[in-house]
């Protein structure tokens, strides 16, 4: 796979400032591999299912961390409850393929996030690290997972109609 690099060859400049907007974005989704929920669950001295059944959803078969539709991701409060633990795709904010595929791009994402083009200097290769990194395989929502939430969603629905 060619990877588009024309914009970035001389690095990228970088400096996250903790503003959030990455974390409270509306609609976003945070997508990680089973390691990586196991070891939020570990963080928060919490077991694996409990984990799973209280902080994630299922987007289209696979585990995100739950966000409300208006955002901000389930751990962020002023600051990111789980920042030794976050997921590669949080870790690699904003080296994402989709920012990496055109300068445009990078430029509407640097209107949203006041550290891009600031600070440091990210080299093209550690760019390329990046980039790769968030090709992990995500956690495939187990099929009892699924079950539970659909279950959540049906209860919801019954009580709605009581009012």
């Amino acid at each position: 796979m060619r990877i588009p690099q024309k914009f970035w060859l001389n690095g990228l400049n970088f400096e996250c400032t903790r503003c959030g907007w990455c974390c409270s974005a509306p609609g976003g989704f945070v997508h990680g591999s089973e390691d990586e929920f196991r070891a939020i669950a570990e963080h928060m001295s919490l077991d694996f299912k409990t984990f799973l059944k209280k902080y994630t959803i299922d987007d289209a078969g696979y585990l995100s961390l739950a966000s409300s539709e208006k955002g901000p991701c389930i751990f962020y409060d002023n600051g990111c409850k789980i920042y030794p633990v976050r997921p590669t795709q949080c870790r690699t904010f904003p080296f994402w393929q989709g920012l990496l595929t055109s300068e445009m791009e990078w430029q509407e994402m640097a209107g949203k996030c006041p550290g891009i083009g600031n600070g440091r200097l990210w080299r093209p290769e550690k760019i390329m690290e990046f980039y790769h990194a968030n090709n992990l395989p995500y956690y495939k929502t187990p099929d009892w997972l699924r079950f539970y939430f659909r279950q959540q969603v049906v209860a919801r629905q019954l009580e709605e109609s009581k009012i």
